[in-house]
């Protein structure tokens, strides 16, 4: 009768391990849930005209025939930072294949233009790929939540998509698959 007692302790124990993985695991499954496509994988992308920093505005339109990697980010957002340094090489290191890049910024209005300005002294290699964004593009575009990715492929039409900070080989595999498509 003296074992009982440990028995019933390391079942406890057992039991609470058992729950924290099932938790750990549904937690998982739920963040996976919510890093889905923003929109729909062979979709038309949705055209739009962004401003830039100390370059004339562009249209997704002026891209057709190239594979063009749309990122929505914001300078006040700590995954957006981390994303961008390898999607700005891996994008240079695609450029020769067709490959180009459009970083939409989310930040507010009234004060993005300065605040893009200033993030861009720091991050200098953003500069021929950095927009301006407006309200508008980022709901046509169904984002909500930063970053996001969406890869258009040579046609005009999403190859893949993505919400949240996507890693550099989640990148690559797009990018590849963008490129046969």
């Amino acid at each position: 009768m003296n074992e009982e007692p440990p028995k019933k302790k390391m079942d406890r124990i057992t039991m609470f391990f058992i729950v924290a993985l099932l938790v750990g695991a549904v937690l998982m499954g739920w963040q996976d849930a919510l890093a889905i496509e923003v929109l729909p994988k062979h979709s038309v992308a949705p055209p739009f005209t962004v401003e830039r920093i100390d370059q004339p505005p562009l249209d997704l339109a002026s891209l057709a025939g190239k594979v063009v990697v749309v990122n929505f980010w914001a300078t006040w957002c700590p995954p957006c930072r981390d994303e961008l340094p390898y999607m700005i090489s891996t994008v240079k290191e695609y450029e020769p294949k067709g490959v180009t890049l459009v970083a939409i910024s989310n930040d507010d209005l009234p004060g993005q233009r300065a605040a893009v300005k200033h993030f861009l002294a720091s991050m200098p290699e953003l500069q021929p790929y950095a927009a301006l964004g407006e309200p508008e593009i980022g709901a046509r575009y169904q984002v909500k939540a930063l970053p996001s990715v969406i890869v258009i492929d040579r046609d005009g039409h999403v190859s893949a998509s993505f919400q949240g900070q996507a890693t550099e080989s989640q990148l690559r595999r797009w990018l590849d698959t963008a490129l046969t498509e």
